[in-house]
Formats: C-alpha cells, structure tokens, sequence
C-alpha cells in the first residue's frame, strides 16, 4: 500500500504571510479603544429624605441607595385615591391627592406634591406643594414653593416654612418664607408673614404683620 503523506496546510494570518496593508487592516478592525465603548448613563441629583444630602443617580431608575447614608431611596410617583388606606409616603417623585379624596394623618415626604383633594397632615416637599382643593392642613408644610391656586381656601393650622410663596387664593396662618411671599390680585393672606419681601398686587390682601428676618432679634 503506497505510503499517503499529508501536505501541511497554511492558513494566512496576521503573520508575515499576509502583504502589510492587509496586515494593518485586519488589525484595525480587531483593535478598539475602551474609552469609546464606554456608555454614558443618564444621571440626575436626588436629596436624600432621610440624611439631606445630594447624590446622582440613574435617570431611569425606579429606587436607589444613598451613598452616604445607604438608605433605601424610592423615587416613583404616587397618585393616593379617594378611600386610600396609605397614610405615610416616602418618595424622590412626585404625589397627586386625586381630587374628591378625602385623606388626614398623611406624612409625606417627596419632590412635588399636587394636592387636587382635601388633604391633612405633614408634608415635606424639596419641590413645589400646589393647593388646588380648599383644605386645612392640621400638620406642618415645608417646601421650596407654595402655591396655592385661585379660588382655594387654605388653613395652616401650624404654618408653612417655605422658600416662596404664591398666593392666588385664601390662606389662614402663618407663613414664613426664607426667600418672598407673592399675593395676587384677588388673593388673600390672613395671618403673620415672616419673609425678607412681600409683594401685594393691587386687589390683593395680606392681613397680618410682616416681619422681616432681620427684625428677629
């Protein structure tokens, strides 16, 4: 039987086998910089409720920790219904009190709070709190907006620290506001206004002292 011998059998590579433009062009494509591949993810910064500190999270994300704290953050929005049995709100999104709701002993704590229904307990807000239903508020208000709508009739039993106040409405109490307290034509503010500025449009009320940070000594 005659003897059978293989021939070897020679694949080109990125040897010396293949002409040097082929060379180079095979190594450009197998080669990448990492710093091109590297995805940039949509950011924002959030204000822990629990240690008031700032830290950037996913814009997309649903909840996060706390970088500083560790504390579980959710940052969903929430709509509380009429006959709603959730009384304590813990969020970085925003809350809606449906109108024709009807809630008290709420504590909640968000970015913006839409109070469409009568709602009654303590609200902290690192954005704007707008009243658009006519409610008393037995607990405290803290926000960096206060907005209270035309028409509406507001009572604070314990008052409002704000950064800025907008009246177009009725408010019953006290107001204090790092920053000014705005009431419009037609609004209305029975009570004493602790802020640097007030400014009363013309058909406008404000009904109470005015006292200026500096005046507090």
């Amino acid at each position: 039987m005659p003897e059978y011998k293989t021939e070897p059998f020679i694949v080109p590579s990125i040897s010396g086998l293949l002409p040097v433009s082929e060379r180079n062009r095979r190594v450009a494509l197998t080669s990448y910089d990492a710093r091109e591949r590297k995805v940039q993810v949509p950011t924002r910064e959030v204000v822990c409720y629990e240690c008031g500190r700032r830290s950037h999270v996913p814009a997309a994300a649903l909840s996060a920790n706390c970088i500083h704290c560790h504390a579980h953050l959710n940052m969903t929005d929430v709509e509380l219904k009429p006959g709603s049995r959730r009384l304590t709100v813990r969020t970085l999104g925003n809350v809606t009190v449906l109108a024709d709701a009807v809630l008290s002993h709420l504590s909640i704590v968000c970015r913006n709070l839409n109070l469409e229904g009568r709602a009654s307990g303590s609200f902290r807000c690192s954005g704007s709190l707008i009243v658009a239903c006519n409610t008393r508020v037995e607990g405290s208000i803290e926000a960096a907006d206060l907005v209270v709508n035309k028409g509406v009739n507001l009572i604070l039993s314990q008052g409002a620290c704000v950064q800025n106040a907008t009246i177009h409405g009725r408010v019953t109490g006290r107001v204090s506001a790092k920053g000014s307290v705005h009431i419009l034509r037609g609004g209305e503010l029975c009570g004493d206004c602790t802020a640097s500025n007030v400014q009363v449009e013309q058909g406008g009320a404000h009904l109470g002292n005015w006292i200026r940070p500096n005046d507090i000594g």
